[in-house]
């Protein structure tokens, strides 16, 4: 379903994603409600994004070359359903600011989700300004036959985008949405958003394999993931603060790795219910450790907490 110029450029994700959509078509998955995209090509994160959108609204086969309505709409991004959110997109009247993505902005989206929806309704957000393209830079939506109009910029989301009220302001909706809904963030590190849009959040890393982290010289500490109970999740975070200690290792250094180690899992488990729903779970604590590590926590309380909460599921 997706293009092959995404499975080019984002192998993982692109194979995440395609075998996703078929759990989606299929009702044994839901799609996820909101999504952090990060990586250096906040276009290509884009188009990735209104393909997903393209797939989920498609009426036809799914296919890469489908001329159903809502691929055409989407094609021509003017689908009523999937939304640019940024600067100067999502715009209410009222709302004059041009620097920064507005609270108003916010009360617009969740004023629209109390509105009954057919489509799976999509909110994009990114930066963006007026912009005009030269032609190479227009190759990508040509190989997707995307119409080549578009005349705003595509940047990466940083905390200056957003008025410092708004990410507080779309909470509510990130975490209570109805059905078929997704917001999509882009930017070039989950750093510049919101620790709280980002543990609310899934996030892929939009690079290909020769960029991912190597954690095959932690991969020996999970021996008994699948089985850790009180003593030996205890056991592990104590190995784990010895092993980081002895090789110079930063916990975060750590944390990314082993979230490394658990999105390959996944990504070979997608038709286990059981592992998924493990797996997806322990990824937002591992986040939240992040979280704890970053605000300068000792790493044995970091670890401490992070292996209990994965022993109770919670």
């Amino acid at each position: 379903m997706l293009n092959n110029l995404f499975k080019q450029k984002f192998p993982f994700s692109a194979n995440y994603f395609s075998n996703l959509l078929e759990f989606v078509f299929e009702n044994k998955r839901t799609f996820p409600q909101s999504i952090i995209f990060e990586g250096a090509d906040t276009i290509s994160q884009y188009l990735f994004s209104l393909e997903l959108a393209r797939i989920l609204n498609c009426t036809g086969d799914k296919s890469q070359n489908c001329d159903c309505i809502n691929c055409r709409w989407i094609r021509s991004f003017s689908h009523p359903a999937v939304n640019n959110v940024s600067q100067i997109h999502f715009k209410g009247d009222d709302d004059e600011t041009k620097t920064v993505i507005s609270s108003k902005q916010a009360r617009e989206i969740e004023k629209s989700l109390l509105l009954s929806c057919d489509y799976h309704r999509f909110f994009i957000f990114f930066s963006s300004s007026d912009y005009c393209y030269d032609e190479n830079e227009l190759n990508d939506f040509r190989t997707l036959n995307y119409q080549t109009n578009i005349n705003y910029s595509i940047q990466p989301l940083n905390f200056d985008t957003f008025h410092p009220t708004t990410p507080n302001a779309l909470l509510k909706s990130i975490e209570e949405p109805p059905n078929k809904v997704t917001f999509i963030f882009l930017t070039k590190s989950k750093e510049n958003i919101l620790s709280t849009i980002v543990s609310r959040s899934q996030v892929f890393k939009l690079s290909g394999d020769p960029q991912k982290l190597d954690y095959s010289d932690i991969k020996n500490l999970f021996g008994n993931y699948f089985n850790l109970d009180y003593k030996t999740g205890l056991n592990l975070s104590d190995e784990i603060q010895k092993y980081i200690k002895e090789n110079q290792m930063p916990l975060c250094a750590f944390l990314d790795k082993f979230l490394e180690y658990l999105k390959d899992i996944l990504k070979q488990n997608l038709q286990n219910e059981n592992i998924y729903q493990k797996i997806t779970n322990d990824i937002n604590l591992i986040n939240l450790a992040l979280k704890q590590s970053r605000a300068k926590l000792s790493d044995k309380i970091v670890l401490d907490t992070l292996f209990l909460s994965i022993v109770r599921g919670y």
